[in-house]
C-alpha cells in the first residue's frame, strides 16, 4: 500500500520525457494530422510524487458506463479514456480522443482509433471490440446502466476491423458526438478471463493512471501509467481522499495535506489566499443548480402549477447569491445557463415577489402556514449547499410554505432521486451542461428521475429536436422547450455554480468549465 500524503515528502524530481506514438494532445503542439510525434528524448521534466484530491464521497462504482455521477465519473476518468472529449482549444466542442468520428449517412457513424498502439493497463491492445463490449453492457437492461436511455438510439454496432467500428442508429442522431464523449471502452480480453464482477473490483483501462487500491470511506489510489499513449504523465500517484465535511477539507488543505479541493466555501477564500501552501483557482462552471419541484408522481403537491410558480416568486435567489455566495454564482433564468451556447436568451428570471407567491398559494387553496413540504438536500456535494437549502426554506417560510429539510449523504441522496423516493422537492446540480440536448433531453422527460418533472407537450418537442439535423431548426425547438419549462415552473431555477478550487502551490493545474478535473495533464509548479 502506498503511503498517505501526510507522511510523504512532495518534492519533485526529474525524469526523461517521451510521448508515445498517437499523442494527439488537445492543445498540444505535435506533428502530423493526427498529432503523432515524439518529444526529444533528452528533454528533462519534473515529476510530482503524489497529488491528493479531496472529494465528498466514494465513487458509487468503478464500473465505467454505469452511473451518471460526477464524483464517480471523475475518478473513473483517471483510469479510463473517453472515446471523444471536449476540446478547450475549440470552445469545448467535442473532438477526437481515442477515436475519430465520421458521419457515413443519416443512420450510420464510423469511429476509427487514432493509433494502433493503445493498450490497456493489463497489456491487452485496445481494439474496436472493446467499444462494442462497453456499449452492449450498458444497453443490457439487466445491468441497470444510467446510459441505457442515453444510448438507446444505438441500434447496431458493426466491427469493420480492429481499428474501426460503426454505430447504426434508429433515427438520425446529430448529437451523437456528445454521447460518445461519455463512452469508455472496456478490456474485453480481461473480462472474458476474470468476469465482470472481478473486473469492477480491479479495473483495467487505457487512462493515465492504473488502479492500485480502493479503501471504502477512506481513499482511492492510482499510479502513473508509464506507457500512456496520449501524453507524458508527470504525477507518480493520484490519491482521491473522501472527506464529506467542507471544514475537514479546508483544514487539510491549509495544513498542506491536500493538493486540490473543489468547492471552496466563499467565506473561506481569503483563508486560502492568505496561506503559504495554496492558491484559489476559480471559474464559472457549466453545472446548473436547481430545486426539483416533483410533479411526476401522482401524490405530489407540486402537480399544481400555482404552487410551482409560487416557489419561484417566493425565493429570493438574487439575495442568496449576493449573501451566501458573495456573488460567486450566476443567476439562471431557465433550465440552461448563460454558458450553454443553446440557451434561450429571451427568458428573464422570475422576479422575487413574495406577495405574488402568497396570492398563488391562496389560489391553490392553502392558508398561510398550512402547507408543509419536504426537501431532500445533499451535504457537502455542491458549493454552500447546506446554507443554500436553509435559505430557500427560510424564504418559503416567509410566504407561507413550511419546508422540512432532509439532509442526505451524497450516495443516499442520489439513490433516493434515482429510486423516486425523495420528498416533494430535492436540491441537485447537473453538469457538465454545455449543450441543450444533454440537459433537456435527459431531465425533462417522464422517465427521468433527475428533474422530477413531466409534461407530454415538452416531451414531444424534445423527441422532435433529438432527430433534427438542421441546427437552426433544432435551436428553435430548444428555445420553445426552455420557454415552456420556464412558464410551467418546472424547477425552482437557481444558479450556474462557480467552481472554486483550492490548489497547492506545488501543483500546476487549472480548472475547466466542464469540470474535467484530470491529473493526466498536471505538472509541478515552476
Amino acid at each position: 500500500m502506498t503511503q498517505s500524503k501526510m507522511n510523504l515528502s512532495r518534492r519533485s524530481f526529474t525524469k526523461t520525457a517521451a510521448v508515445p506514438l498517437g499523442a494527439m494532445a488537445l492543445g498540444m503542439p505535435v506533428a502530423g494530422s493526427l498529432g503523432y510525434g515524439v518529444l526529444n528524448a533528452s528533454a528533462q521534466e519534473e515529476m510530482l510524487e503524489q497529488v491528493v484530491i479531496a472529494l465528498g464521497s466514494d465513487p458509487l462504482t468503478l464500473m465505467p458506463n454505469a452511473i451518471v455521477d460526477w464524483t464517480t465519473g471523475i475518478q473513473i476518468a483517471h483510469m479510463y479514456d473517453r472515446t471523444l472529449l471536449r476540446d478547450p482549444e475549440q470552445n469545448y466542442e467535442v473532438g477526437p480522443w481515442l477515436c475519430e468520428l465520421t458521419n457515413i449517412d443519416d443512420l450510420t457513424w464510423e469511429l476509427t482509433l487514432v493509433s494502433p498502439d493503445i493498450t490497456f493497463h493489463s497489456g491487452n491492445p485496445l481494439t474496436a471490440t472493446d467499444f462494442q463490449t462497453a456499449i452492449d453492457w450498458a444497453l443490457d437492461p439487466a445491468n441497470e446502466s444510467h446510459y441505457l436511455e442515453r444510448w438507446e438510439q444505438f441500434s447496431e454496432i458493426t466491427i469493420v476491423d480492429d481499428m474501426t467500428f460503426r454505430i447504426g442508429t434508429t433515427d438520425p442522431f446529430p448529437l451523437i458526438a456528445e454521447r460518445l464523449a461519455e463512452l469508455h471502452p472496456v478490456d474485453t480480453v480481461l473480462i472474458d478471463e476474470i468476469g465482470w464482477e472481478a473486473y469492477a473490483e480491479a479495473p483495467s483501462g487505457t487512462g493515465p493512471f492504473r488502479f492500485v487500491e480502493w479503501t471504502r470511506g477512506q481513499n482511492l489510489l492510482a499510479e502513473r501509467n508509464e506507457n500512456y499513449w496520449h501524453n507524458d504523465v508527470n504525477v507518480e500517484e493520484v490519491e482521491f481522499r473522501f472527506m464529506p465535511e467542507f471544514s475537514s477539507r479546508m483544514a487539510a488543505l491549509l495544513a498542506d495535506e491536500l493538493d486540490i479541493v473543489k468547492d471552496i466555501p466563499v467565506d473561506s477564500i481569503s483563508n486560502v489566499e492568505e496561506s503559504d501552501n495554496a492558491r484559489i483557482a476559480a471559474i464559472p462552471s457549466s453545472r446548473v443548480n436547481y430545486v426539483a419541484l416533483v410533479n411526476n408522481r401522482e401524490d405530489s403537491v407540486f402537480n399544481d402549477i400555482r404552487l410551482r410558480q409560487a416557489v419561484n416568486y417566493g425565493v429570493d435567489v438574487d439575495g442568496i447569491i449576493a449573501g451566501i455566495f458573495q456573488g460567486q454564482a450566476t443567476r439562471m433564468a431557465g433550465s440552461l445557463s448563460a454558458l450553454n451556447p443553446e440557451v434561450n436568451t429571451e427568458i428573464e428570471p422570475y422576479p422575487y415577489d413574495p406577495e405574488r407567491a402568497r396570492e398563488l398559494i391562496a389560489e391553490a387553496g392553502y392558508e398561510p402556514g398550512e402547507l408543509t413540504v419536504t426537501m431532500d438536500a445533499p451535504q457537502g456535494r455542491y458549493p454552500m449547499d447546506t446554507d443554500a437549502a436553509l435559505a430557500i426554506s427560510a424564504s418559503l417560510g416567509e410566504v407561507g410554505i413550511n419546508v422540512e429539510i432532509l439532509y442526505n449523504e451524497w450516495g443516499t441522496h442520489l439513490e433516493k432521486i434515482v429510486g423516486r423516493n425523495t420528498g416533494d422537492m430535492f436540491y441537485l446540480g447537473w453538469g457538465p451542461a454545455l449543450d441543450a440536448y444533454g440537459t433537456l433531453a435527459f431531465l425533462f422527460v417522464g422517465d427521468s428521475t433527475y428533474s422530477g418533472y413531466t409534461n407530454p407537450e415538452v416531451e414531444e418537442l424534445i423527441a422532435e429536436a433529438t432527430v433534427l439535423v438542421d441546427a437552426e431548426a433544432r435551436q428553435e425547438i430548444w428555445d420553445q422547450v426552455q420557454q415552456m419549462v420556464y412558464e410551467d415552473a418546472g424547477w425552482l431555477f437557481l444558479w450556474q455554480q462557480h467552481d472554486i478550487y483550492g490548489v497547492s502551490n506545488e501543483v500546476a493545474w487549472e480548472p475547466r468549465p466542464d469540470e474535467f478535473m484530470w491529473m493526466g495533464s498536471a505538472e509541478p509548479s515552476v
